[in-house]
């Protein structure tokens, strides 16, 4: 499920662009004060489907009207009130989310340069559960989906965008083995499921820096609109835990479209 929390600070801040580490530190902060044992769960091991991992939360943009883009250093953020939604995939993980986040009334977020953001919880909104059915559903990436491949010739994997052959292929198998990775934690078994995409243009590329083992690294993942075909529960999946890797740092966040006049609104 997803909240829509609201945050109170100083008018005139400055978020730099790469804020997800922060915030992802934060959710872990949420939810050690409310359960330390799923927040060690979740960073440590998270949910694991044939040896990959998953965390099964994410979170969309931190947003602000009206703010003032800075190409270099983030956004300026002209308004005392700023937002950010949060989704779980897993009710018990919302419950406990939920509770942490009325005990916890206000944080500090610390960024590289030393710039730090007090900010004070004011408002926890629950938002409507869509209604999930079977079939073709259109979605928009609001944040970058990552996908990487290890190919031959290459030390590290590398990422991937739509233009890949083997795009849709990566891109489908992430999002079953992470609904997989949610029902073997429900004591449930595996199901077999027949789902293909459609990516739609305008594609866009997005960088995101996180910091691991003492180094800065750089991420790319892709934004587009694009058609997905599937069950109920592989539509719920990919609303609630993102699509592609790295949704637990704000990657692959998705909202459902409206299609007017054979045009994306």
């Amino acid at each position: 499920m997803r909240i829509k929390v609201t945050f109170q600070h100083e008018s005139g801040i400055l978020v730099p662009w790469d804020y997800q580490y922060a915030v992802q530190q934060w959710v872990y902060k949420i939810l050690a004060a409310a359960d330390k044992d799923l927040a060690t769960h979740l960073h440590n091991i998270g949910y694991v489907y044939e040896g990959k991992s998953f965390k099964l939360f994410n979170f969309g943009p931190w947003t602000c009207f009206p703010f003032k883009p800075n190409s270099n250093k983030g956004m300026w953020f002209n308004n005392p009130n700023s937002s950010l939604n949060v989704s779980f995939l897993l009710p018990e993980q919302l419950s406990t989310f939920v509770s942490g986040l009325f005990k916890d009334q206000s944080h500090t977020f610390f960024f590289k340069d030393k710039i730090s953001i007090p900010v004070s919880i004011v408002q926890i909104e629950l938002l409507p559960e869509p209604i999930f059915v079977d079939g073709s559903v259109t979605y928009e990436l609001m944040t970058g989906c990552r996908i990487s491949v290890h190919e031959v010739g290459h030390a590290h994997a590398q990422y991937i965008g739509p233009e890949h052959e083997d795009y849709h292929y990566f891109f489908i198998q992430n999002l079953v083995n992470k609904h997989r990775s949610s029902l073997l934690y429900k004591g449930e078994g595996n199901k077999e499921y027949t789902i293909c995409m459609q990516v739609f243009d305008p594609v866009k590329s997005q960088k995101v820096n996180v910091p691991k083992d003492g180094k800065v690294v750089e991420m790319i993942g892709y934004k587009y609109p694009f058609e997905l075909n599937a069950p109920a529960d592989i539509h719920r999946t990919l609303y609630y835990a993102g699509a592609g890797e790295e949704c637990s740092v704000g990657m692959g966040w998705v909202e459902k479209v409206i299609i007017t006049n054979n045009k994306i609104s």
